[in-house]
């Protein structure tokens, strides 16, 4: 997708601003998740049922008003958001993916809540679509890097060529892949090695080791790399902005990603990922008053509804599933899909760049 829109403000004055805003950001979650600690024992990374007691509801505006400092510390300046005509289709299918997406996630865990756990556990549908999601993705990443390989764009950090960054990503994805499917042991069903007989579910991958952990590192990405730099990064500008943009998906692909900043219910307590819900919501509604097309626009405020809607449904009739990770596995599905579309993404526009400098030459 493309689009046409303002460059991010610039300035001392608007730096030390945004700064300024980040940074009361970041001084209210670590005081929340510190006072959580010590006065009533809550870790940061602690799971369990959502908190309604006071300090749980005070926590959540908390929450509210870190993200809102943050979105006012990363906000671009924008003066419309027109999606070019010929782009139109793929934004809707995005947003009606996202808001099908919640939809339905949303009426199993209120219709069928302990069915839902017999579909996301390993060597299972929904884990077994994770898995082949993720090798489409690497695919269509290596195919992006074959396209690009005659390309001569801006190389990131003015070393690395757009066909090496390419297939770095595909190395990423392929990673993520095996740690997903534990190097194949979910496959072909070998014995843990006693190299990792300490591992919490007794597989052959590393991020078991600390789940929690990673799992943080690596929800907390995909929110980062699919919502909100799509939407706040600058465009147009020089420098490192200039040479990571040609990376950085449209700012309307931040409405498709969006369902990962909401699938949760057991780590509903975690600071942080409350954050990102609500700076998920903040970015929508942003996207939505800069929107041009009155038609998206309408989608747009529909998927925000949705968004709100579903999250409702999951810290309420959450507790009725079996285990109450089952949402964050259904996360890593949406995951792989927006590694497989960001792939797609970044393979067209290799092609593109190749068949200009082809018509240039």
């Amino acid at each position: 997708m493309s689009e046409k829109y303002g460059r991010a403000g610039t300035g001392l004055k608007t730096s030390v601003m945004r700064l300024g805003f980040g940074m009361a950001a970041f001084a209210l979650v670590v005081g929340s998740a510190v006072y959580g600690e010590l006065i009533h024992g809550y870790g940061l990374l602690r799971k369990g049922d959502p908190d309604f007691t006071p300090f749980g509801r005070a926590r959540i505006g908390i929450s509210f008003l870190a993200a809102l400092f943050l979105f006012i510390a990363l906000k671009p300046v924008m003066r419309t958001l027109e999606v070019v005509r010929g782009e139109r289709a793929q934004a809707f299918w995005g947003i009606g993916v996202a808001g099908g997406f919640l939809l339905a996630v949303a009426a199993a865990v209120h219709f069928v809540p302990t069915s839902l756990n017999d579909f996301v556990r390993e060597m299972q549908p929904l884990g077994m679509a994770t898995e082949v999601l993720l090798v489409a993705a690497v695919i269509s990443f290596l195919v992006a890097a074959w396209r690009s390989r005659s390309v001569r764009g801006a190389r990131l950090l003015g070393v690395f060529p757009p066909c090496l960054v390419l297939a770095g990503m595909a190395g990423v994805v392929f990673l993520i892949l095996m740690e997903e499917m534990s190097w194949g042991q979910h496959w072909l069903g070998w014995g843990t090695p006693d190299l990792f007989s300490k591992n919490i579910q007794n597989e052959t991958n590393i991020h078991n080791f600390y789940t929690y952990q990673f799992e943080a590192i690596y929800y907390t990405s995909a929110i980062f790399c699919f919502v909100v730099l799509p939407w706040c990064w600058p465009r147009g500008a020089g420098g490192l902005s200039g040479q990571v943009e040609p990376y950085i998906p449209p700012r309307i692909f931040a409405l498709f990603g969006l369902p990962v900043a909401s699938l949760m219910f057991e780590s509903w307590n975690i600071v942080p990922y409350q954050v990102w819900f609500f700076l998920g919501l903040l970015i929508c509604l942003d996207i939505v008053r800069q929107l041009k097309s009155s038609e998206l626009r309408l989608a747009a405020i529909a998927l925000a509804a949705v968004y709100v809607f579903s999250k409702l449904v999951f810290i309420i009739r959450g507790v009725d599933m079996v285990d109450g990770y089952e949402l964050s596995e259904v996360r890593e599905l949406y995951i792989s899909l927006l590694f497989l579309a960001y792939g797609c993404l970044l393979a067209r526009r290799s092609r593109r760049q190749a068949e200009s400098r082809y018509l240039a030459a």
